[in-house]
């Protein structure tokens, strides 16, 4: 008993000492490493170009919806929040302007950027409300940051990659902060009510691509704080008809794609006995060559295979003696007739003239075969 004891342990201790050298080994001759490889954009991230922005206001704990359209600017959501606007589009009508302030006023914050419109000449009731006006220059691109402090985090200046072309100017009577101070501000906030509204120059540093640069993520984050729900709006384009079914009544796409798939279905199927059952045999060539004269000689026994064999003789007589090309119709007739000793009238009635009963059509051909074997005497060995 005291012998297996001390093999038992003898044993653990081999095992453990073994497992320490391996754990040794793996340790001097493996090293963790960290590689980043940057993966093509998704489909979701290519159609919503503000996904990142909902990402990251989702690990701030907002509650964040993303969409397309003009929705919630026609009719504004029944709970204050966040409401980022990446292009205003289409000047809104007065009602509805009114209807989105009286959103503000109630503790939401919209944020826009008013773009440019294909009409210059058409009114902006938003930024007319405010007393703002979008500006444009084109002029030298420059790639340094605009520097801007938020009144809620004076002692933090942000570097935002604002467009340099851009920029706004304020007429209006109303207290607002800008940034950055002086001339050609790039933000404007406005307080109304219990809520702001923000104007961005542009919004682009909010994308995807662009968010995690400078300080966008951190100027994103200024500006939903105190707010429980966000709303981000990344295309002005309406949504297209069948994503508008889609959303409200798939039940209905659905039924009809099933009414449709019946509907080929049905049509591929018979609804009466077939003519013939099993497929076509093939025939000898002598039989389809038997049935085509029978077809000619019941639609016009003077023509059909009369005509056919006709310009066979011809072009072959024409061919072996091209001097037959330049004669004319009697004068043919006369040298064939001397050549095949056939009287010139026989050879004109076979060659140029139709038959007029079948007697005449059996004195043709036969005409017709005496031409072809005076060209092939041969043929008369076989």
């Amino acid at each position: 008993m005291h012998n297996r004891l001390v093999t038992q342990l003898a044993l653990l201790f081999l095992i453990a000492l073994m497992l320490a050298y391996l754990t040794y080994r793996f340790l001097h001759n493996f090293e963790e490493e960290t590689y980043t490889e940057r993966s093509e954009m998704s489909s979701q991230a290519r159609r919503n170009s503000l996904l990142a922005a909902e990402r990251l206001l989702d690990r701030l704990g907002l509650q964040v919806e993303s969409r397309s359209g003009r929705v919630y600017l026609i009719e504004p959501p029944e709970e204050p929040g966040l409401l980022l606007v990446k292009d205003l589009g289409a000047p809104l009508p007065q009602a509805r302007v009114e209807a989105l302030l009286e959103w503000v006023e109630n503790g939401g914050h919209l944020v826009v950027s008013p773009g440019l419109l294909q009409d210059e000449d058409l009114s902006r009731p938003l930024q007319e409300w405010f007393g703002v006006y979008y500006v444009r220059e084109e002029g030298d691109e420059s790639d340094s940051p605009v520097s801007i402090t938020l009144p809620q985090a004076e002692e933090q200046p942000l570097a935002i990659d604002f467009d340099q072309d851009s920029w706004f100017e304020v007429q209006s009577d109303q207290s607002y902060w800008q940034a950055p101070e002086g001339e050609m501000p790039h933000l404007l906030m406005f307080t109304w009510g219990a809520g702001q509204v923000t104007f961005l120059s542009d919004n682009n540093f909010f994308t995807n691509e662009h968010i995690g640069e400078q300080d966008h993520a951190a100027l994103l984050t200024e500006l939903a704080s105190g707010q429980q729900r966000a709303w981000l709006l990344y295309s002005a384009q309406m949504p297209s008809l069948m994503q508008l079914m889609w959303r409200w009544a798939p039940l209905l796409l659905v039924s009809l794609g099933l009414f449709i798939l019946a509907l080929l279905w049905s049509m591929s199927r018979t609804t009466g006995p077939r003519l013939c059952e099993g497929g076509t045999q093939r025939r000898d060539l002598l039989e389809h060559l038997q049935a085509s004269a029978d077809f000619s000689w019941r639609v016009d026994p003077r023509l059909g295979g009369m005509e056919r064999a006709r310009r066979q003789v011809e072009k072959r007589w024409l061919a072996s003696h091209p001097r037959l090309q330049h004669l004319e119709q009697s004068a043919r007739c006369q040298w064939l007739a001397e050549r095949t000793g056939m009287p010139p009238e026989a050879v004109e009635q076979s060659l140029y003239q139709s038959p007029s009963d079948g007697g005449q059509l059996i004195k043709s051909t036969g005409n017709l075969q005496r031409l072809w074997l005076a060209l092939h005497p041969q043929s008369k060995k076989r």
